[in-house]
């Protein structure tokens, strides 16, 4: 490693977003509690009040998520040996490809993302300048490709890592586990990360928790794509799954 500081992009805004919203309903609480005189509408105040609390913690667990050290992956028996060919699905700016490269420093990493334009292309160029600061550019393989209709013959990977990609995709969900699924070799693990609710998560988001995919239907997922799940348990503001073929 360098000196030099990874980059990967969006990071300020990330950390101040609950900052931000906290600031918001810090004010309205105070402008409602204030300015009007019924207590019917001071009590009003109290919610938002909490909801500020609320988002203020979350700028301290989104902060502590943003610092490289802090990008821990379960990876225990992930690998099958040191030669494995590995796909990083939705690997962005290079966070979790990083992470692979200090734990798993043999083999090849296959480093997935649609990067099509405007911030694609930017978090394209951020993940090929933090390779190169980690210097592991001869072990990444940087790929376009979209997660819904990979490119590659199947049973390619040996083992593979999605990284806070699949809750992105919608209805889309299963149609990219089995994609997944497809291109790992047979007795292959994936280890996914996904929001999920926890204390973290709803430190970030607050209320907007009850919209994630819950941890049963994410398994009901994994079940339909085909996978066996290994290990599951909580990371940074997600939860961890080890599949296997």
């Amino acid at each position: 490693m360098t000196n030099e500081r990874f980059d990967f992009g969006g990071s300020r805004l990330f950390e101040n977003f609950p900052w931000i919203l906290g600031m918001v309903f810090f004010i309205a609480s105070m402008g409602l509690f204030f300015y009007f005189k019924s207590p019917y509408i001071q009590i009003l105040a109290l919610p938002l009040l909490l909801l500020s609390a609320n988002f203020f913690m979350g700028t301290y667990v989104t902060r502590n998520f943003s610092k490289t050290d802090n990008m821990t992956l379960p990876f225990v028996d992930l690998f099958s040996s040191d030669e494995d060919l590995i796909l990083d699905a939705g690997c962005g700016s290079g966070r979790a490809t990083i992470e692979l490269s200090k734990v798993w420093n043999k083999g090849q990493i296959v480093a997935l993302d649609l990067f099509e334009s405007g911030e694609d292309i930017a978090s394209r160029n951020l993940l090929e300048e933090n390779l190169k600061i980690a210097r592991i550019t001869e072990r990444v393989q940087v790929v376009t490709g979209d997660v819904l209709n990979l490119e590659f013959d199947d049973s390619t990977f040996d083992t593979a890592v999605s990284v806070l990609l699949l809750n992105n995709l919608g209805k889309a969900k299963l149609t990219g586990l089995k994609e997944l699924y497809r291109v790992l070799k047979p007795g292959g693990k994936i280890l996914i990360i996904v929001p999920t609710f926890n204390l973290q998560t709803f430190a970030v988001m607050s209320f907007l928790t009850l919209i994630l995919t819950t941890s049963n239907e994410w398994r009901s997922l994994f079940q339909q794509a085909g996978f066996s799940l290994l290990d599951e348990g909580n990371i940074n503001f997600g939860r961890f799954f080890l599949l296997q073929k």
